[in-house]
């Protein structure tokens, strides 16, 4: 009866599939899990998915592992950025189902970014002006910030220029 009560299975329930490609040196040191924790994505309102993923990778682009891809290290480090029920969607996938790290990104964007918030976002491009009181600069230093909080706008990227 005892042999049946006992559990035989997986250990590992990362949905984020460990690269093969790996070197044996690759180690993740506290100081960059310190650093991905201060930049944690929570779903709280002011949180904007893609400001996560732009300051994710600036961190992920400090770290250079010998032998060991880019790619690589983003896949390894994106579960520290998550927390909360971020973290807890991370986990809804199959294990070791998540290989690439474009794949990763899409799928966070289509979760945190839907499609009706970039909708509201492009909106918000599309109807934007110029204040009254506000200079030429000004004006145009605000309309940059709302191309660079939604990347995905599809408008001609020569206005942003």
């Amino acid at each position: 009866m005892g042999e049946y009560s006992t559990f035989v299975g997986p250990f590992n329930f990362n949905s984020i599939a460990r690269p093969i490609v790996i070197a044996d040196n690759m180690e993740i040191k506290p100081a960059l899990i310190h650093l991905m924790h201060n930049n944690q994505f929570h779903v709280l309102s002011h949180d904007n998915p893609n400001t996560h993923l732009t300051t994710f990778l600036e961190i992920c682009n400090t770290v250079k592992i010998h032998q060991v891809p880019d790619e690589a290290i983003c896949l390894s480090l994106v579960s520290f950025l998550l927390v909360g029920n971020t973290k807890v969607w991370l986990y809804y996938f199959l294990k070791n189902s998540l290989t690439v790290w474009d794949d990763v990104v899409t799928k966070f964007l289509h979760k945190f970014f839907p499609q009706l918030k970039v909708n509201k976002e492009k909106q918000e491009i599309f109807s934007f002006y110029q204040d009254y009181d506000e200079t030429l600069s000004q004006a145009w230093y605000i309309f940059k910030g709302l191309l660079r909080k939604t990347p995905i706008h599809g408008f001609d990227e020569s206005i942003s220029s």
